[in-house]
């Protein structure tokens, strides 16, 4: 383990300190996840840090009694610091409201509110210091003039604010959010804050705790690669050398080829490779070297040790592989057990049982470990991916996905390290089942790509983020706005998308008096299945409540397990007749072999309904709002031995040509063609291009962060989120420093009119800048709006980037239009950013409602008027 630093007490003074005594105001409205559109009132009036303290003064509030809020005190526990490391602790609950009565007509989503508190952090001495800052719970905060947005609400702890602070008193305001999705809508509805100073010595620093290894299994490294995560805590650059191990018995090198390079403050995420020589090995031992840009002396770390776990072989192992984001990831793997394999054919191939674990819990852990320990002989290879963080990056949708797929494709490596010679396993064939957050995820998954599952078991989950907590409270907006908002969410509302699963054996699970999240989400799933005429399995257990010991393993959920893994129920692929619903083309693959790869519109959503004649040999698709999709050959049907015909035009496949090289086209006639004409990869949106702004996460390589010297502090508070909310890395690089050949998806900021919204690289600018007239959209039919530059003034948007990967655009004409854009990087899931957004000063306190513009682009990159608000 890495060292932990001591908390000593200190004689008086201590070198750093938080006050005791914090000012608080509030609480006042907030829907869900609506923080980071902004939506703070007080932004009305210039915000809390321009208010002073004055017991008299009083504010509008629609929570409060009577209709105003003032402002209180309230006491801090400090009695946790030490002499270089201050920590304050508090509980915010605001009595000031009758929050019985709301809850009685708006439910959980009364729970919710906003507030501030004031403190401050005392530095000591007559020099300045580098300070470490953990902000548990936070999601926004200013110190001194200057904002913060991000911070840690979920208490991840890997990512900290660097700051260099002088001696004397520093003012902290801490923005309130409480949030159910992340802080539960059981007990008080009260929001713990907890705050960490730590004075540091600057330097290369390895994070304590960081370190990630696959487990041995008799004498054996289950898989190769670790990772840990640097800071930077100096207020220069650093470049990482290299790493040597100090253990004889493994080695250690980096994967990256050096120099590996940290911004100041920034924290990232160094993958090596590791090489067991001996299988007695207790620990992994290294150093790291390094220099910095203002010296050519190279220093050295101090050692970092973690222990090595081993494991029994017949037990859920650790493994480790590369996630698409180019981080190390890793998941827990059961092989199937000897008496499971007893009887199996040398040639069989096992299916892939997926266990997706709930919101906050480590894949690691007991809990998890345990949880299938009542099933020890499932004919399957038992897989608990990680979604490389315990909230598994955003709910198991793109980022948590693409972890999934990295995982199951690292099974045959594990079979060849490990010289299995038991049955082999079969990636496309998936048993997917998931609690509670992972009940939700297994949705998600089984209405995404359903060709690929063979049975799904949902236990305890909620069947979308807009149904677990109602956005009733969001700010009031025009109803385009809320619109364009709603359908930026469509993607996630498994509710719109279960015809996608019928045909599939589904098994649900819930208990009857689940606090946590009510039996009505699988009730109504359930309902709708019924009603749309999908069978489906639905078992309330009488009694149960969220959480119980077996509760994945309960007699119905192991008679469906063996049912679906000995082949006892139909598959979804052998139906003659089913339809398919898409919201977002580049999150669904297949269904019945059909692949949709455009909309005609974005933001609405696609249909194909698909009957097969089995007497005439037909099949007969209809659609709605489709622009191109594709047949594959791997799954469904032979498309080319079929007679087709689409929305009543008869079609040809092209019989020399792959399946997958042809693809079936909406022509401006409204009619259907087939094409093998692959220059539309070129020139339109395609693959992990498309979605709202969250297609920024679907990156294939590390993210890369173009700044300049203005810039450079924003583009470490987007890294920074990057890696507190997703674990993901991004290597922060000059406007004109090009990336690596492999990077992956890039964001670019940019500041001011003249000149300072660098290019695209093919050509398509849905937003730009014309230094006359200010910021400029354009639509298909050539320019839209013109915004005249002002104070506030920011945009967000998506690009294309080279070979399929996307650019994500954040401009600001100053620093607040550059922060406020800015805050619209995807970090918390339910936000419903669509694909461009124009901010202006109002959006500070009234949220989407004060969006300039915002809305779609489409397949040629161009903004779609029906779909936006501008």
């Amino acid at each position: 383990m890495l060292t932990q630093r001591p908390i000593h007490p200190c004689p008086s003074p201590a070198l750093i300190s938080f006050s005791e005594t914090w000012q608080l105001l509030g609480p006042f409205q907030i829907g869900t996840r609506e923080a980071t559109w902004g939506a703070d009132p007080l932004e009305r009036i210039g915000g809390f840090r321009s208010l002073v303290y004055d017991e008299i003064a009083r504010f509008p509030s629609s929570l409060a009694d009577n209709g105003t809020v003032g402002w209180s005190t309230l006491t801090a526990d400090l009695s946790h610091s030490g002499c270089k490391n201050a920590k304050a602790d508090f509980r915010v609950s605001f009595e000031n409201t009758d929050r019985r009565s709301l809850q009685l007509v708006y439910g959980w989503a009364a729970l919710q509110y906003q507030g501030w508190a004031r403190g401050n952090v005392t530095v000591q001495g007559d020099q300045q210091k580098t300070i470490l800052l953990y902000t548990d719970q936070v999601l926004e905060f200013w110190i001194d003039d200057d904002n913060y947005f991000g911070g840690d609400l979920y208490a991840y702890r890997r990512a900290p604010l660097v700051l260099h602070l002088n001696p004397g008193h520093h003012q902290i305001d801490i923005r309130i959010v409480r949030d159910v999705r992340a802080m539960g809508g059981v007990g008080e509805p009260t929001v713990s804050i907890g705050l960490e100073a730590e004075v540091s010595e600057g330097g290369l620093e390895l994070v304590e705790g960081s370190i990630l290894l696959p487990d041995v299994v008799e004498g054996k490294l289950v898989s190769s690669l670790g990772s840990v995560i640097l800071r930077n805590e100096e207020d220069h650059w650093i470049d990482v050398l290299s790493l040597e191990s100090v253990n004889v018995d493994l080695t250690v090198a980096m994967k990256d080829k050096p120099p590996f390079r940290l911004a100041p403050g920034q924290s990232r995420s160094l993958a090596f490779d590791i090489t067991l020589w001996h299988g007695s090995a207790e620990e992994v031992s290294f150093e790291i070297t390094y220099k910095s840009d203002h010296s050519p002396r190279v220093f050295r770390t101090s050692r970092a040790r973690q222990s090595i776990q081993r494991q029994v072989a017949d037990e859920p192992q650790k493994i480790t592989y590369l996630h698409p984001g180019g981080v190390v990831s890793y998941a827990m793997l059961r092989s199937p057990s000897e008496e499971a394999t007893r009887h199996a054919d040398p040639n069989t191939s096992f299916a892939v049982l997926i266990g997706l674990h709930g919101a906050g819990v480590k894949v690691d852990s007991n809990l998890i470990r345990n949880s299938f320990r009542d099933a020890p002989d499932l004919k399957a290879w038992i897989l608990f991916p990680s979604g490389v963080t315990s909230w598994s990056g955003d709910d198991w949708h793109r980022w948590g996905v693409a972890d999934i797929e990295a995982a199951i494709a690292a099974i045959p490596e594990w079979i060849k390290t490990m010289g299995w010679n038991g049955p082999n396993v079969d990636v496309d064939q998936r048993l997917v089942t998931g609690h509670s957050n992972g009940g939700q995820g297994t949705w998600y998954f089984l209405t995404h790509s359903p060709d690929k599952v063979i049975g799904a078991a949902p236990v305890s989950g909620y069947s979308s983020i807009q149904a677990y907590v109602p956005y009733f409270f969001w700010h009031e907006a025009d109803p385009g706005v809320n619109a364009i908002l709603e359908s930026a969410l469509a993607d996630y509302r498994h509710e719109f998308l279960l015809e996608n699963v019928c045909g599939i054996p589904i098994h649900q699970q819930h208990g009857s008096v689940d606090d946590n999240v009510p039996p009505f989400h699988s009730r109504r799933l359930s309902q709708i299945q019924s009603q749309i005429g999908c069978s489906s399995e639905y078992v309330e257990l009488p009694g149960k409540g969220h959480w119980f010991e077996g509760v994945m393993t309960t007699q119905p959920l192991l008679d469906f397990y063996d049912k679906v893994l000995e082949g006892q129920a139909a598959a979804a692929s052998s139906s003659k007749s089913f339809d398919i619903i898409i919201a977002t083309p580049g999150t669904t693959s297949s269904k019945g072999g059909i692949i949709v790869d455009q909309l005609t519109i974005p933001g609405r959503i696609g249909r194909i309904n698909a009957v097969y004649a089995m007497k005439e040999n037909l099949w007969q698709l209809t659609t709605s709002n489709l622009y191109r999709f594709h047949f594959s050959a791997a799954v469904g049907h032979d498309w080319t031995q079929s007679k087709l015909v689409v929305d009543g035009k008869k079609l040809d496949l092209l019989r020399n040509t792959p399946l997958c090289s042809q693809w079936l086209v909406h022509n401006l006639d409204r009619s259907w063609e087939v094409s093998s004409d692959h220059l539309w990869h070129v020139s339109q949106r395609r693959g992990r291009q498309l979605g709202t702004l969250d297609a920024i996460l679907d990156t294939s390589g590390r993210y890369m962060i173009s700044a300049s010297d203005e810039t450079l502090s924003m583009a470490v508070q987007v890294s920074r989120n990057l890696l507190q909310y997703f674990g993901a890395d991004a290597k922060i690089l000059k406007p004109d420093q090009p990336g690596p050949p492999e990077g992956g998806n890039k964001v670019i900021l940019s500041l001011g009119s003249a000149g300072s919204m660098p290019a695209g690289c093919c050509g398509h600018e849905p937003i730009f800048i014309d230094e006359k007239r200010g910021l400029c959209t354009r639509g298909s039919n050539g320019p839209l709006g013109v915004y005249g530059f002002r104070e506030g003034l920011g945009a967000i948007f998506l690009r294309p980037g080279i070979n399929e990967t996307l650019e994500l655009v954040i401009w600001g004409f100053d620093t607040l239009g550059l922060r406020l854009a800015a805050r619209m990087v995807p970090m918390l899931t339910g936000v419903g950013q669509p694909d461009f957004i124009v901010v202006g000063q109002e959006t500070g306190w009234k949220g989407a409602a004060g969006v300039l513009a915002l809305g779609y682009l489409d397949n040629s990159w161009k903004i779609v008027e029906s779909s936006a608000v501008l």
